[in-house]
């Protein structure tokens, strides 16, 4: 679903994970201190915002900087942004490392729902199971800054790489489509309403297989017109589409 932003657009956000109270005083994490004191020079006494990804928000005070760790106080009231609009499930193919991370900065900030990196016959991008952990740490990292960057509260949920007949044999939406280039339906032809997984190739595509497999799972193969895109503007592409048609922008 869509995602309302936050209404204190003119602080500094910064994502913080663990839950928290009225009056709590909490440790930022190193990562958190070296973005918030090097890079955004802020200091004792400033009033920054922290979410936890699930739609709240509040506003706390920088009260200590020491050898590298920020302390905050609690001093705002809590407060929760519903999700509106359509639910969009993502499955996007592994592609290469900074156009993936890209489509996910993008895909976060477009309020998807989730992000499934998916094996496909073409990914180029080659990822082995024990360091699935590290990627999928890397793709989090990405995401937390999109949601601190533009404002909105909730994050998507970033799955595992997964098989694409996995993906798209467990993925329960409304409406169920994949960008194909030669498909003869557009998308600006499909109705969108409650909820829709979208499913985008690698460089190359799909293979026709691969298609036939998707459409067996209930997938509409539909095409972005004549343009040949990458793999991660057809992403940025297509979502920004199914929000305009299902009255979200």
């Amino acid at each position: 679903m869509f995602l309302k932003i936050n209404t204190f657009m003119n602080l500094t956000r910064n994502y913080l994970k663990e839950d928290y109270s009225s009056d709590a005083i909490l440790v930022l994490e190193a990562a958190s201190t070296h973005h918030l004191v090097k890079v955004l020079r802020k200091k004792e006494g400033h009033e920054i915002e922290i979410f936890d990804g699930k739609g709240h928000s509040c506003v706390a005070k920088i009260v200590s900087i020491n050898s590298g760790k920020t302390t905050i106080q609690i001093i705002g009231k809590k407060s929760f942004s519903p999700k509106e609009g359509i639910s969009i499930f993502l499955g996007q193919a592994l592609i290469k490392p900074d156009a993936l991370g890209f489509s996910i900065q993008k895909a976060t900030e477009l309020g998807v729902d989730s992000i499934s990196p998916l094996l496909t016959d073409r990914s180029v991008a080659k990822i082995k199971k024990e360091s699935f952990q590290k990627k999928k740490e890397k793709w989090l990292s990405i995401s937390q800054g999109a949601c601190e960057q533009c404002g909105q509260n909730w994050l998507p949920e970033i799955n595992n790489p997964s098989l694409l007949r996995d993906w798209s044999s467990s993925i329960e939406a409304e409406k169920k489509i994949v960008l194909y280039p030669r498909a003869i339906k557009k998308i600006s032809e499909i109705r969108f309403t409650n909820s829709v997984a979208l499913a985008v190739g690698p460089e190359g595509d799909f293979t026709s297989e691969e298609i036939e497999d998707l459409v067996k799972e209930g997938f509409t193969p539909v095409s972005m017109g004549t343009r040949i895109l990458r793999a991660e503007t057809a992403a940025i592409s297509a979502l920004s589409t199914i929000r305009t048609l299902a009255g979200d922008f």
